[in-house]
């Protein structure tokens, strides 16, 4: 149930999203909303203290041509940035997305018919794309974890629901949203899952860029652990990625090439990431940062 002072009047949403020089992605995140058949919005725009680019001139731009779009200079990492702008957003509903993506439109109102009537927190799927064999690769993998409540995370949710469970935990580098995801879970939250839908821009993905992200998951890998330890056994379990792809083996026959390279892209990354972890209990890449 909503909390009272929110049944005398429709819910408003907020959106928010860390950036860091993200312009570039920016202009295209923003132009998404222009679309939407939802109007009580706003989004909350973190920057990155470390950015220098124009994402500040574009948020200007927009909210100029009558965009709800607010500018934050707060950012220090991901889970940080979406607490602090969810701070200071207005909305009942917080929306934590990403600067390469943009929302279909129909996604906003959906989400808030949803919390209102019977969700208290909701899964939106992604619908990836790019320009290069290992973002269709990405493609593909991201098929196959459609429905997977073990991998997706949940991104939309009421504020109320998110401040009871004190937000992101700002520690967290490795799988926060899926953190917040389990928290909310176990507290007994009911949570849906949108038919709309959010295109993700994988742009030129390189499979050097995806190895040394997991590298850069390394540092706080112990964190999640600790927390989740069932979660995080299932998802070090290369085995339980197999199954889905095996699950979903008729992409074999559709998409040969990216479903063969799926499994090396994963077998890679995987192997990165046990490598990074033996290096930084023994070695000097105890000291590897994120890509």
């Amino acid at each position: 149930m909503w909390p009272y002072w929110v049944m005398t009047r429709p819910p408003t949403l907020s959106v928010i999203v860390p950036a860091y020089n993200s312009a570039t992605l920016l202009r295209e995140f923003l132009d998404s909303f222009r679309a939407s058949d939802f109007g009580d919005f706003e989004i909350v725009v973190n920057d990155d203290v470390r950015s220098t680019d124009e994402t500040a001139e574009i948020v200007a731009e927009f909210r100029a041509g009558g965009l709800a779009v607010r500018y934050l200079r707060e950012n220090r990492s991901m889970a940080q940035g979406r607490r602090r702008g969810a701070a200071e957003a207005s909305g009942d509903i917080l929306l934590h997305l990403d600067t390469d993506m943009t929302v279909t439109p129909g996604l906003l109102g959906e989400c808030a018919d949803l919390l209102a009537e019977r969700y208290d927190a909701l899964v939106v799927p992604e619908e990836s794309f790019g320009t290069t064999f290992w973002a269709r690769c990405k493609w593909l993998e991201k098929k196959c974890y459609d429905g997977v409540e073990q991998i997706e995370s949940l991104r939309c949710l009421r504020r109320d629901v998110y401040e009871k469970l004190g937000g992101h935990d700002e520690r967290m580098i490795f799988s926060e949203d899926k953190d917040l995801d389990l928290r909310v879970r176990a507290a007994g939250y009911r949570v849906g899952r949108t038919r709309g839908f959010l295109y993700h821009n994988e742009g030129r993905l390189r499979l050097s860029r995806t190895l040394r992200k997991k590298l850069g998951y390394v540092g706080t890998a112990g964190l999640f652990a600790q927390e989740h330890p069932e979660a995080f056994r299932w998802q070090i379990n290369i085995l339980h990625r197999f199954a889905l792809y095996l699950r979903n083996i008729r992409y074999l026959r559709t998409h040969p090439l990216l479903y063969v390279g799926m499994w090396f892209m994963k077998i890679s990354e995987f192997g990165f990431g046990a490598v990074g972890h033996l290096l930084r209990r023994f070695g000097p890449a105890a000291r590897v940062v994120p890509a």
